[in-house]
């Protein structure tokens, strides 16, 4: 037989034709996208690998129901997509109240992908989904992927900045100013309480012991004001003003 002609522009060779028997799906990883290839009746279809319904979390379309009218199923919302076009077909359809607290609005459609069958393998362009040539999907560091088992939920999340009154970006971890992070020693820190604490009980111990209450309060007002001072230091506010 004379040989083929190159495949179209955008397409990339996924598997061999015989690698894709009917029944089995394939999921591959390409280009920065996970897409899922299966057989679907007597077309091969191209999605995503993962509900958008379900976010970074899903357990993704590997195992999820196929429906009679050509749309595949969130495993966690039961939500069902077309595969042609990826739209939304029915939204949380057992579940009216999180139908209602979140809207259809709120989820984008599935990305489906164009496939080219030939004898030489099955092609996909990827670069070309059905959500336009620059779309990807938000992804986070770390997540289901991390594990050997693939189920390894505490993914890392990506650093935050905020812009101060300066313009300047500052990087942000778990609420902390992360200039301010570097001066919080967490063993300095827990000496610190431990000692601020037995001062603070043995000092009004000895003062109610004497029934001396005007010390008590000098000792309270004089305590407060030092450890608002030792809080700033710590947290580098006082730097921060001048």
């Amino acid at each position: 037989p004379a040989p083929l002609e190159p495949a179209p522009e955008g397409f990339s060779k996924i598997c061999a034709f015989e690698d894709l028997p009917r029944g089995d799906r394939k999921k591959v990883d390409a280009l920065g996208k996970s897409i899922l290839i299966f057989w679907y009746k007597d077309t091969v279809v191209c999605i995503e690998g993962r509900s958008p319904a379900e976010g970074a979390f899903s357990e993704g379309f590997a195992n999820a129901r196929l429906t009679q009218d050509g749309c595949i199923v969130c495993p966690g919302t039961a939500s069902t997509f077309d595969l042609k076009t990826g739209e939304i077909k029915a939204w949380y359809p057992e579940n009216p109240v999180l139908r209602r607290l979140t809207p259809l609005e709120t989820c984008r459609p599935m990305e489906v992908f164009p496939v080219l069958v030939r004898p030489d393998g099955i092609f996909v362009d990827i670069k070309n989904g059905s959500l336009g040539p620059n779309f990807r999907a938000a992804t986070t560091s770390g997540g289901s992927d991390t594990s050997l088992e693939n189920n390894n939920v505490y993914a890392v999340e990506p650093r935050m900045y905020v812009q101060g009154a300066d313009g300047t970006e500052i990087a942000v971890e778990d609420g902390v100013d992360s200039a301010a992070a570097e001066k919080m020693d967490p063993g300095t820190l827990a000496i610190s309480i431990a000692g601020v604490a037995a001062l603070a009980l043995g000092g009004s111990a000895t003062c109610v012991f004497y029934e001396n209450y005007v010390a008590l309060g000098l000792f309270w007002l004089v305590g407060f004001g030092l450890a608002a001072q030792k809080s700033l230091e710590v947290t580098g506010a006082l730097e921060e003003d001048e």
